[in-house]
């Protein structure tokens, strides 16, 4: 919006004393001759808006048509559905077993001293041989029988508050003008100095989130080890190296990133100063196996398919 203005001013551009115009965004004065282009350059600020929301606009339809990573959370619901349904089922079925066997062992139980009772009886007619007392016995060890097949164990279900299936949740977090970075975070691992002790790292290099079993590795530089943190420990466990710097299979020397091949429970770790990568079994391993030598190693990655990604400082390369 521009205000006219009778009288001189100076404008802003050529700083002449003429008749002026007002700008009502940047209250500056414009003569007549730059008035127009000021105008202009508006209006060009204009279409670029106009320009980067036709782009927004393109980018917003797009991810709103790939769906590959809604897929994936998808696909995540439906495995913990799958896993939760056939815990149930299993669970159910245990249950029904032990009723069952209870149910089958008490009339066994039944019918074993039906059988004793029969074989009694049996004898003493066969050998006439009964009176008052022996005919009371078994009156009363037929009234025990009756009372146990009457009155049976009683068998409750009980359905207890602590549950076996892992629960799910959504977390969603919206990223907007709002959104503040946490300012002191929480030590979950270390934090008492260096040292090599199992709540001690030092120099640790990189870590490696294993959602799946909530488990952390680290790549423990100076100690030449891998260490496993798992949520509510104390202190670490150590699951690779450990046994001083040197280039045997069950040494590191000052290993730089760790990931977890979790398909075939491998460790695979970046072993620096001895140029290689060593893949490591996850579950009771004493020492390690090197895949690929010869390689200044700084970062390695995995991909869903299981290809494995390696950058090589001193080559300036991913191989």
């Amino acid at each position: 919006m521009a205000t006219s203005v009778t009288g001189k001013s100076r404008c802003s551009k050529c700083g002449k004393e003429k008749a002026t115009t007002k700008c009502g965004g940047c209250l500056k004065d414009f003569c007549f001759n730059h008035w127009e282009p000021h105008r202009q350059e508006l209006t060009q600020q204009l279409d670029e808006i106009d320009v980067n929301r036709d782009v927004f606009r393109q980018s917003l339809t797009q991810q709103s048509e790939q769906s590959n990573n809604l897929h994936a959370l998808i696909q995540q619901v439906n495995q913990w559905e799958q896993k939760s349904i056939k815990e149930i089922q299993q669970t159910a079925e245990q249950t029904r077993k032990i009723v069952l066997s209870h149910k089958d062992k008490h009339v066994q139980q039944l019918e074993s001293k039906l059988t004793k009772l029969t074989r009694q009886l049996r004898e003493s007619r066969e050998e006439n041989d009964f009176n008052e007392i022996n005919l009371q016995h078994f009156q009363e060890e037929l009234d025990k029988l009756t009372i146990e097949l009457n009155h049976p164990t009683s068998i409750r279900i009980r359905e207890e508050q602590t549950t076996f299936i892992t629960k799910i949740c959504v977390n969603i977090i919206n990223f907007d003008e709002d959104t503040k970075l946490i300012q002191d975070g929480v030590t979950i691992a270390g934090g008492n100095g260096a040292g090599d002790e199992l709540n001690q790292l030092n120099h640790p290099t990189s870590i490696y989130i294993d959602n799946k079993n909530d488990a952390i590795y680290i790549a423990d530089n100076r100690n030449h080890r891998i260490m496993k943190y798992i949520n509510g420990q104390t202190q670490c466990q150590i699951v690779a190296g450990g046994n001083g710097s040197g280039s045997n299979m069950n040494q590191f020397s000052h290993p730089l990133n760790v990931i977890l091949d979790n398909e075939k429970q491998n460790l695979i770790i970046c072993d620096f100063e001895n140029r290689r990568i060593q893949r490591w079994p996850l579950l009771n391993g004493t020492k390690g196996e090197t895949i690929i030598s010869n390689i200044d190693c700084c970062r390695i990655a995995m991909d869903n398919k299981g290809f494995l990604y390696v950058s090589d400082c001193k080559k300036h390369e991913v191989r």
